[in-house]
């Protein structure tokens, strides 16, 4: 699909599959708007777009924090009138818990959170351009629970369960995104393999290097993202959970509508 005249929102294009999906879609013409956590951290995909004679922009934020997530998203509402996709593609696997200094876990401030923030705050320019919402989320979500009275897991705190209850949430909120944008923005989450990126950062070394050997490389796990926000034949197709490109059941309490309606009430309270 030639992607010119578009503008497309990649968060996480510091490295990985954030960095090769921008680079991806600046290449078939469209206008890359470029977040990561800071300026030196979106040049790379900045310098390597322009040298191919493409078309982006630098936008730093750091995803940990909702403040900073208002800032960059005001700047880009500022700036564009219409949005053709927004792919909240940043995520975070933490070994150690870190409360942010706005007091949530960190997990679930980045893969949830942010995400649910970020397209609150772009909703009108995506509106305008009938425009595409694609979360990133992970299979991992099919093993979660939402741990209602503490989603901070200040007093249950593990990697993967703060990992799988902040991709759950994200799942779910797509959904109810899309219901409550029908027929005018599609919202859906994919899980996009498992793929050798810095989301495993914080892992120790030599993990990071098999995880780097055996996985997917990142620009095949940017594949599903592109193809999410930009293929003509998912027109309107929303509300969906794709394991890379194949549709699939998500988990079950994703599918209750009182349960989502009480996630997006839950997170709502707390990105005001």
């Amino acid at each position: 699909m030639d992607l010119k005249g578009k503008t497309v929102v990649m968060t996480g294009a510091g490295s990985g599959i954030g960095r090769v999906g921008a680079v991806a879609l600046a290449k078939r013409g469209a206008h890359v708007v470029v977040v990561a956590r800071s300026e030196d951290r979106c040049k790379p995909a900045l310098d390597e777009i322009k040298a191919a004679g493409g078309s982006a922009e630098a936008v730093p934020m750091d995803m940990a924090l909702l403040a900073s997530v208002r800032e960059g998203a005001a700047r880009i509402a500022a700036s564009h009138g219409q949005l053709h996709a927004l792919i909240n593609n940043a995520g975070l696997w933490a070994e150690k818990q870190t409360i942010t200094p706005e007091g949530h876990d960190e997990t679930w401030a980045v893969n949830t959170l942010a995400p649910h923030l970020l397209t609150k705050a772009l909703i009108e320019p995506l509106r305008a351009a009938k425009g595409r919402v694609v979360n990133v989320s992970s299979e991992e979500h099919l093993n979660g629970h939402i741990h209602w009275d503490d989603p901070n897991l200040k007093g249950a705190y593990s990697p993967r369960r703060a990992y799988r209850q902040s991709k759950l949430a994200l799942t779910m909120l797509s959904i109810t995104w899309a219901e409550r944008e029908a027929g005018v923005v599609t919202a859906n989450s994919l899980h996009p393999g498992i793929v050798g990126t810095n989301l495993f950062r914080n892992f120790p070394k030599f993990i990071q290097f098999w995880i780097n050997l055996l996985m997917r490389s990142p620009a095949d796990g940017a594949k599903p993202s592109v193809w999410l926000a930009t293929e003509p034949k998912l027109e309107g197709v929303t509300g969906k959970f794709y394991s890379r490109f194949k549709e699939r059941r998500p988990h079950g309490i994703a599918l209750l509508k009182d349960s989502r309606d009480r996630l997006w009430d839950l997170v709502e309270k707390i990105v005001g």
